[in-house]
């Protein structure tokens, strides 16, 4: 009988060593876990991803998810703009956050139930909010004119809600201070405007409209005032009151003989009164101006001429006849004592100051009627811009070049001379001098001085002594600092020699203007203050010839408009050191303004000329420039007449091409 011997199963000790490493295995995790803390849950908390970056608005409300049991502090630019203390909630919102203008970021912390601190991914946001409108949530009157501020360099686009529907206007840019202004070209009517703007460093989007303003546009212009009181005639009181008509709220002004009197509002009821002081005994033409409270100018009133005599003082009793050598006795007491002469170096009361020669600081209203930077905007003077400069190109520069090159060369004359060739500076040989340039400049400019004076009106008083003063420092500063510093400077940079040349010829165009604006009543008036023209030497290249005209003319229209800016700084004015420097700084703008559309005419030797032979486009594009800046700022004067003078040119023009096309071609047909 066989006997069986037990073996051992197969795979039975692989199976107990498997356990055992297992357990092994175990055992050293639960020893790892005992020794090292468990690490908390990744923090949940996020802001909401938003539809669009961009916010239009000035405040944003940011919202997102959280860890239960945990906090939040959220941050804006390091500073802290919100907290989350709700532990049990798994949403946050904070509302109300303000943000500038700009690319803004908002970062968060979350401190878990641990106390350890997560922080959160970063949300980047665009904000642009509304621009500002100048009288929003309130009704204004204009012409059209509306401003306000918005981000830098962005673009503002207005939209006007009236009778016609909804329209949109696209503006300037603002400037660098945020400031932006815009005509809108609308009829007359009730108006809901609002403003936005768009920044393409930010993108493409719009901010949201700002709050409307009711606007009431007025382009009507109102009715000439009236002038009931002073009757024309003589009055023997140095002190009246002026009263008349007028359009209700309207600002009205009173001039005496071109000069600013007073001013004042006009009531509801249509009426106006003003106290009038007469400077001087005379005759005195009185006129009354009106601006409604859109800014429409009236024409002036009708002339009232009044003349004012001083009553005579009261001629001394003559003594009685009867008894010529009677003495009164000494026991007579008069009732009333006589009054004790006035004698030299007595202490007795002061005579009254005479007007004429105690006024050296009273103002004389010279460049009163200087418009500034803001009035042009608001009356509309830049719309007309384009015309005076097409008008000025078209009817007097183009057809006095055409007549220069065919007319004049046939009806040349010898001219008289001065100063030899009527140079100041270097010429290539020294000429035959019959008077001292030095004095043919002084007595030139000077003349120019008591022209520029006259424009005005003046009167034997010493504060027009100092206003022909302060003009003549004017003047200097445009033909020294203007026209002959920077040509010497131009000069220098291209290596060629400038000479200078006096023009007295100028004189009189200056006369023939001061005259037209005295009589023509032109407010502001027109004059010339440039009275020399520079040029590089014969034998320079054209280069650097165009190169001292473009410097001589950009140097007078620097400070013209530097004097414009001044003027304006200076007005109103008080005292003698004020009003002085207020009247030059007012001479220095008329005089640089109508200098530069004298030198860019191409004739003679004048710096237009060289810029035209030089190049004609680009000669076209600076005096087009340059002649539209004039008409913007003479035509938003008060009393400009704009339309008259433009048919003067018009018929000025027509005249050298007549003439200049029977020269040219029906004269020599008929010889």
């Amino acid at each position: 009988m066989r006997t069986r011997t037990a073996h051992p199963t197969p795979g039975a000790p692989s199976r107990v060593r498997r356990w055992a490493v297992a357990l092994a295995l175990g055992a050293l995790t639960s020893a790892v876990f005992t020794v090292v803390p468990a690490q908390p849950a990744a923090a949940a908390a996020a802001f909401d991803i938003p539809t669009s970056d961009f916010v239009s608005a000035s405040s944003v409300t940011i919202t997102g998810s959280k860890d239960v049991g945990s906090t939040l502090v959220i941050r804006r630019g390091g500073a802290v703009v919100c907290t989350v203390g709700d532990t049990a909630a798994e949403t946050f919102s904070c509302s109300g956050l303000s943000v500038p203008n700009g690319v803004v970021e908002f970062t968060g912390d979350e401190t878990l139930a641990d106390e350890s601190v997560e922080p959160m991914t970063p949300l980047t946001l665009r904000v642009l909010a509304a621009p500002t409108i100048n009288g929003a949530g309130s009704t204004v009157t204009t012409t059209g004119r509306f401003s306000g501020t918005a981000e830098p360099g962005a673009d503002v686009e207005l939209s006007s809600t009236g009778p016609g529907g909804t329209t949109a206007h696209s503006c300037p840019a603002a400037l660098g201070n945020g400031f932006w202004s815009c005509v809108v070209d609308l009829p007359s009517g009730p108006y809901q405007v609002r403003a936005r703007q768009s920044l393409a460093s930010l993108g493409p989007e719009s901010s949201a409209f700002s709050g409307a303003v009711s606007a009431t546009i007025d382009r009507t212009p109102p009715s000439r005032p009236t002038i009931t009181s002073p009757s024309p005639g003589t009055t023997t009181l140095s002190t009246v009151t002026a009263r008349g008509g007028g359009e209700r709220d309207a600002l009205l002004q009173v001039f005496v003989t071109g000069g600013l009197a007073c001013e004042t509002t006009v009531t509801a009821s249509g009426s106006w009164a003003c106290p009038l002081q007469w400077p001087r005994p005379g005759t005195w033409n009185v006129q009354a101006l009106q601006r409604d409270a859109a800014g429409n100018f009236s024409a002036a009133s009708a002339r009232v001429e009044v003349r004012y005599e001083p009553p005579a003082a009261p001629a001394p009793p003559a003594p009685d006849p009867g008894e010529p050598d009677a003495e009164p006795s000494p026991d007579e007491s008069p009732t009333q004592p006589a009054p004790t002469p006035s004698l030299p170096g007595a202490p007795n009361a002061p005579p009254p100051l005479d007007p004429v020669t105690s006024n050296w600081g009273t103002a004389t209203g010279f460049g009163g009627s200087l418009p500034t930077a803001a009035e042009v905007i608001e009356r509309g003077g830049w719309l007309l811009a384009p015309l005076a400069g097409l008008a000025y190109l078209l009817l007097l520069a183009l057809p006095l070049r055409w007549f220069a090159t065919h007319v004049r060369p046939r009806s040349i004359v010898p001219r008289p001379r001065f100063t030899g060739r009527n140079r100041l500076g270097e010429v290539e040989e020294p000429p035959t001098r019959t008077l001292s340039p030095v004095l043919v400049a002084a007595a030139t400019l000077g003349g120019a001085a008591i022209i520029a004076a006259l424009s005005g009106g003046i009167d034997a008083e010493v504060r027009y002594l100092r206003l022909t003063a302060a003009i003549g420092l004017g003047l200097v500063a445009l033909n020294i600092v203007g026209v002959l510093l920077p040509a010497r400077i131009a000069g220098r940079v291209a290596r060629v020699r400038v000479g200078v040349r006096l023009l007295p010829g100028i004189l009189l165009a200056a006369l023939v203007l001061a005259l037209g604006s005295r009589f023509g009543e032109l407010q502001p008036p027109l004059l010339v203050g440039v009275l020399i023209a520079a040029a590089a030497v014969l034998g320079s290249s054209r280069r650097a010839r165009a190169g001292v005209a473009v410097a001589q003319t950009s140097g007078v229209a620097a400070l013209a408009m530097l004097g414009w800016a001044a003027h304006d700084l200076l007005t109103p004015s008080t005292g003698f050191w004020m009003s002085l420097w207020s009247e030059t700084a007012a001479a220095m703008a008329l005089g640089g303004l109508g200098s530069l559309l004298l030198l860019l005419l191409p004739i003679g030797p004048l710096p237009g000329r060289i810029l035209y032979a030089a190049s004609r486009p680009a000669w076209a594009a600076v005096a087009l420039v340059s002649a539209s800046l004039v008409g913007a700022i003479f035509a938003s004067g008060p009393a400009f007449p704009l339309v008259a003078l433009l048919l003067l040119s018009a018929a000025f023009g027509a005249v050298l091409v007549a003439i200049t096309v029977w020269v040219r071609w029906v004269a020599p047909v008929l010889r």
